[in-house]
């Protein structure tokens, strides 16, 4: 064998290799014009993978944070429309009581009073609420209505008033019944927890209250003027008396200060969900600056990359036009 033959050899297996190398550069250039993506992510990272994985966990915290604040965002919401309806169902009706008590008519008195059943069942509706399947006033006994039903108020109190001598008896054991620790509000009316719902948590360690419980003092106010008034009204409670009238003058004036206390606890819960709004425009600020760093290292520039794919295919092009060239030449070639 001549050495020139050698040589044509050794020149064919060279550009195989090239065409190797090129066909693998290649590969890789396809996958990052269709992936978006570097492949050598430690070239990307300059050759630092710590600042990448750093990234990528910050990425995945401010996330979580993202679902945890929307899944605060819509609780508190419908927290607040649940504490409208408790609210709206007070205003309007304290001052009407009042001014028919006023005027001294017990029939208006009476009509009057009787539609504190319907706000009543309202309010405990509203505050058996639920966000998906979980309760939002019942603190962290969510998968359970926080209020029995109206009606079980309803019975109660009518069996106290009932039983009681006097107005002022009446009202003294149907303070008992709401505020004493003991008393059946909280042994048989409220079904939740003693501990609030968790707080909306921050992977900065940071986190939102929110929660308000249907056995807080606005609550029981509420309950207690509507439920009064609804039993006072039934013409079988002391009807026509004095006591029926200082029943119902009780219920307006307590159905006026619950409607102001459940005011005040929509405006603390109004801080809450302002705290939650300005918490997710920040993370979601953060969000996008850590996705256009990790965007930096790992994307390619489309441009470049098709740019890149097309020199690389002209190349192995190049490489196959000579090989072969040099497997067809030969002496007799040559002569020819």
């Amino acid at each position: 064998m001549s050495f020139t033959q050698i040589s044509d050899l050794a020149s064919i297996i060279g550009m195989r290799a090239r065409q190797t190398q090129i066909k693998s550069a290649l590969d890789t250039a396809s996958q990052e014009l269709v992936s978006g993506e570097k492949s050598n992510l430690v070239q990307a990272a300059g050759g630092d993978l710590n600042r990448l994985f750093h990234i990528e966990n910050r990425l995945g915290a401010l996330t979580s944070d993202i679902d945890t604040l929307r899944l605060a965002a819509g609780k508190t919401n419908l927290m607040q429309i649940s504490l409208e309806r408790v609210a709206d169902g007070l205003t309007d009706f304290g001052p009407s009581l009042l001014s028919t008590v006023n005027s001294g008519d017990i029939r208006s008195m009476e009509i009057v009073g009787t539609s504190a059943r319907d706000k009543l069942e309202a309010a405990v509706s509203a505050l058996n609420a639920r966000y998906g399947n979980q309760s939002l006033f019942a603190g962290t006994a969510v998968d359970q209505p926080a209020l029995a039903p109206a009606s079980d108020i309803l019975s109660d109190i009518s069996a106290i008033v009932s039983g009681a001598a006097n107005a002022s008896a009446a009202i003294a054991a149907i303070d008992s019944y709401f505020f004493d620790p003991a008393g059946g509000f909280e042994t048989s009316i409220y079904r939740g927890s003693t501990q609030d719902i968790g707080a909306a948590h921050i992977s900065d360690g940071s986190q939102i209250d929110y929660g308000i419980r249907a056995d807080s003092i606005p609550v029981r106010q509420s309950l207690r003027a509507l439920a009064m008034a609804a039993v006072a009204a039934d013409p079988a409670t002391f009807s026509g008396t004095p006591d029926q009238v200082a029943l119902l003058k009780e219920a307006a004036e307590s159905a006026i200060n619950a409607g102001n206390s459940v005011l005040r606890a929509r405006e603390t819960l109004g801080f809450a969900e302002e705290n939650i709004q300005n918490a997710k425009a920040h993370t979601l600020a953060q969000q996008t600056a850590f996705n256009l760093e990790r965007n930096g290292l790992r994307s390619v520039d489309p441009y470049e990359a098709a740019s890149k794919l097309q020199e690389l295919q002209t190349q192995l092009q190049t490489m196959y036009a000579m090989t072969a060239r040099l497997s067809g030449l030969s002496l007799t070639n040559y002569l020819r």
